[in-house]
Parts: C-alpha cells; sequence; structure tokens
C-alpha cells in the first residue's frame, strides 16, 4: 500500500477516520491524501427572460476554500512527524461523486471513511449517502470507520 485516501469533514466521524489513518500509514510507511469536497449549494434562483451577467462566487469560494483549508491544514498537522506525506486538497461539486472520481482515477491504494451507523440491520439506512456511494462504486477497498 502506497497511498490511503480519507475524505474529510469537520464531523467525529472524519476525526475517526484520520485518526485510523494515522495508524495505517504508520504501520505500512505510506502516504496520505486528506480530501475535502465543498458541496455545491443553491442558494437563490433567478428567472429571467435576458441573458444575466455571469455572476461569478468567487466570495464564496474563497471563503469555503479557506475553512477546508484551515480544516486540512489541522488534520495534516495532526499526523506529527509523517505531516510530510500527507497531500491536501480541496474540491468543488457533488460531495460523493468527486470522493468517487478521486479514488477511481488517482493512484490510491485504500480509503478510509467515517461514517455514522447503528447496527448491521439499518446499516444501509443509516450508513449515510455519501459513504454509501463510496463503498458502492469505488473501484479500491473502503474501509468504513464509525
Amino acid at each position: 500500500m502506497k497511498k490511503i485516501l480519507i475524505p474529510v469533514d469537520s464531523s467525529e466521524f472524519s476525526e475517526r477516520a484520520v485518526e485510523a489513518g494515522k495508524k495505517f500509514a504508520k504501520a505500512f510507511d505510506c502516504e496520505v491524501l486528506l480530501l475535502h469536497v465543498v458541496g455545491l449549494r443553491v442558494t437563490s434562483l433567478r428567472f429571467s427572460t435576458s441573458v444575466p451577467a455571469a455572476e461569478p462566487f468567487d466570495s464564496f469560494d474563497t471563503h469555503e476554500r479557506g475553512y477546508a483549508e484551515d480544516m486540512l491544514e489541522t488534520y495534516k498537522n495532526s499526523f506529527g512527524d509523517m505531516k510530510d506525506k500527507v497531500e491536501t486538497k480541496v474540491l468543488f461539486g457533488i460531495v460523493a461523486d468527486e470522493i468517487i472520481r478521486t479514488i477511481n482515477n488517482s493512484d490510491v491504494d485504500f480509503v478510509i471513511v467515517g461514517s455514522h451507523g447503528i447496527g448491521s440491520a439499518l446499516f444501509r439506512a443509516f450508513l449515510g449517502s455519501v459513504a454509501n456511494k463510496v463503498v458502492h462504486h469505488s473501484l479500491k477497498p473502503v474501509l468504513v470507520v464509525k
């Protein structure tokens, strides 16, 4: 194993995934890619008969990217002396789709994703839509951490 992908947000489940990732990275002396995907949000809809002028989402993107980079830097620093082997990446898009695209189109060997779950009988109902899609569409092995 050469590279682990850990998709993260600011939840306790991501913190658990990062903790598991630290153990794997140390045991296999491998690289880590910490990924945060800023999900698309529709804030308002405008209907017009004219073509609207392009309105860039620069301020939104800048705010979200700054927040994501700060969060990723905190996670990266938690790797201590291994932080030089940790890469961070921020993407914008549909969260599950961007994670799956990253998994299937990169050199990662293994994925660790955090999710909440409450037992096998209700596993699919409570696994979470992002983790569920990642598990079912990844071409690489996925470890789900609760």
